[in-house]
């Protein structure tokens, strides 16, 4: 199974090792699951670890190690609406590389699509 994990998702796992998201990130090769990420959410990560004190050391040492990057996906050829141009590169990337998951702690800017299906990609939150 493909998990693709967007950045609020990364970040927590990172600023929480008691949380759902570390748990998502400690668990998936126990079970053989892929975990994803686009290089776009890598790249967010890495602006904001820091601004917890033990983030950056759990990135590099915990939750980056287990994550495959791919590229960024900013454009399909099947129409999407979303309204947080933020995080559209987010959905599309999870859609373009044929994840079975996206996995968000964005509530607020996912909120219209959680727990739908969009093109194939099953979103969901950590619980």
């Amino acid at each position: 199974m493909t998990v693709f994990l967007d950045t609020s998702t990364i970040l927590a796992a990172c600023w929480s090792n008691r949380g759902l998201s570390r748990l998502l990130v400690e668990c998936a090769p126990k079970v053989e699951w892929r975990l994803i990420t686009a290089d776009y959410c890598i790249s967010e990560v890495e602006k904001n670890v820091r601004k917890h004190p033990a983030g950056a050391v759990d990135w590099v040492r915990i939750v980056r190690a287990r994550l495959e990057a791919v590229g960024s996906v900013y454009v399909l050829d099947r129409p999407i609406v979303f309204e947080a141009t933020k995080d559209k590169p987010v959905i599309l990337s999870a859609v373009g590389c044929d994840a079975d998951y996206l996995v968000t702690s964005d509530t607020t800017d996912f909120a219209h699509i959680l727990g739908t299906v969009v093109y194939g990609v099953k979103v969901r939150t950590p619980k």
